[in-house]
């Protein structure tokens, strides 16, 4: 697996939650890196002092796309950017497989009880925007989280 983080200048601009973060992994597309690379948005978003609501619901979105991936792109490796825009948290997937449409219904009754194929409607519930780009070179999905409303401040009389 491979990591680089880029993080704001400054400990203010972190504590601001509003300046641009950037951190990326990439790994083998296999099984294991949906765990290690889930692991590793988790810890970004923590690093971030994101509050435990958005790292619960970046832990899933991550999770799904990063299985998403894993499972139906045939690409031979998945990387992950987190990164952070005004007051949106961006959880970026990528990897290099080709884009093949489904052909076959989502649900149909043969996949009653199944409890696979709802990952992507689960990311778009969590996501403020989900926008997928694709190519000969591979496929991006990103997840864009809002961080929401900043702290109040207070002020001593």
């Amino acid at each position: 697996m491979t990591a680089l983080t880029l993080a704001p200048s400054s400990r203010a601009e972190t504590e601001k939650r509003t300046a641009f973060a950037l951190s990326a992994c990439s790994a083998v597309a296999s099984d294991a890196c949906v765990p290690a690379l889930r692991h590793f948005v988790v810890h970004c978003v923590q690093r971030l002092g994101l509050p435990d609501d958005l790292r619960d619901a970046a832990e899933l979105v991550a999770s799904e796309l990063i299985t998403n991936s894993v499972l139906h792109s045939g690409s031979h490796s998945v990387a992950v950017l987190v990164s952070t825009e005004g007051r949106r948290l961006i959880i970026s997937v990528r990897d290099r497989g080709a884009w093949r449409t489904r052909t076959d219904p989502r649900h149909s009754q043969d996949d009653d009880g199944v409890v696979c194929g709802r990952g992507l409607g689960l990311v778009r519930a969590l996501a403020d925007c989900l926008a997928v780009a694709t190519g000969p070179t591979g496929t991006v999905v990103k997840a864009f989280l809002c961080i929401g409303p900043p702290a109040p401040v207070s002020s001593v009389s």
